[in-house]
Formats: structure tokens, C-alpha cells, sequence
């Protein structure tokens, strides 16, 4: 699916170009997903190279880590249910390299890989490639 151009010229992060996926091809459950983006957050919290950028920025996890179940909720479910910008909310995060980018897909590969079944995977990890890889092009070539 395509998006129209922002008003600053950003183009918003498609969620959800996959086809719909009936009842039986669902690749996992809302409980799952909750567990994969705990678990995750955990791992995160405790990287010497991740977790000093979301102390800084998240200051408070019980609103974060519903976005984020929201978030993959609307990637691989389809759910609809998260509404923010992603490129925005990196864009403002001061000091972002290609290395915190390669790390937190790292660190997202080993928990998909720790915590869903192998045929789950590819749906998180497919769009997790994806995104990095958009949003790190456009946030490390900002001025």
C-alpha cells in the first residue's frame, strides 16, 4: 500500500503491506505477542549498547510497552490498533548509529527466535528488517 508524502515530506512506515490473512494463517496469538515484546524489552533494558538510549528516552514503561504490543499487534495481525509514526518518534532520538540500528535487530532476531515457533518467525522478522532498514536510511542521513 502506498502512503501520501507527510507535510515535511516524510513518508509514513506501511505496517501492513502484507495481503489479509485468514483466521487459520494468523502466525501468532496477542499473548504471544506480549510475551515476544517483554521479553524483548528485558533484553533490551540490560544491552550496554541499547539500554542507555531507552532509559533516556522511554520514562515511562507502562506506556511504552503497550504501544509496542499495539504496534506488532497492527504489523503482523492487522489489528489496526497503533497509530503513531514510527520514523518520527527515532528521528528524535539524539546520537543513533547504524551499530544501535544491527544491534536491536540482533537482539529482536534472538528473541523471535527464543520465543515464537519457527513458523511464526518470518512474520516478525521480515517487517523487523524492513523498518530498520528504512528508518535507520532516513534517520542517519538527516543533517
Amino acid at each position: 500500500m502506498n502512503h501520501p508524502n507527510t507535510s515535511n515530506g516524510d513518508r509514513a512506515l506501511d505496517l501492513t503491506d502484507r495481503a489479509s490473512a485468514s483466521p487459520s494463517d494468523v502466525p501468532a496469538s496477542e499473548s504471544q505477542i506480549k510475551v515476544l515484546v517483554d521479553t524483548f524489552y528485558d533484553e533490551v533494558r540490560k544491552d550496554d549498547l541499547l539500554g542507555p538510549v531507552f532509559t533516556r528516552q522511554v520514562k515511562d514503561w507502562s506506556v511504552h510497552l503497550p504501544k509496542m504490543y499495539d504496534f506488532w499487534s497492527t504489523v503482523v495481525l492487522r489489528t489496526g490498533r497503533y497509530t503513531g509514526r514510527p520514523f518520527e518518534a527515532h528521528q528524535v532520538i539524539p546520537g543513533l548509529t547504524r551499530a544501535h540500528f544491527e544491534r536491536w535487530l540482533e537482539l529482536w532476531g534472538r528473541v523471535v527466535t527464543r520465543t515464537l515457533p519457527a513458523e511464526s518467525r518470518p512474520a516478525f522478522l521480515d517487517p523487523a528488517k524492513r523498518m530498520a532498514g528504512s528508518i535507520s536510511s532516513r534517520v542517519l542521513a538527516r543533517p
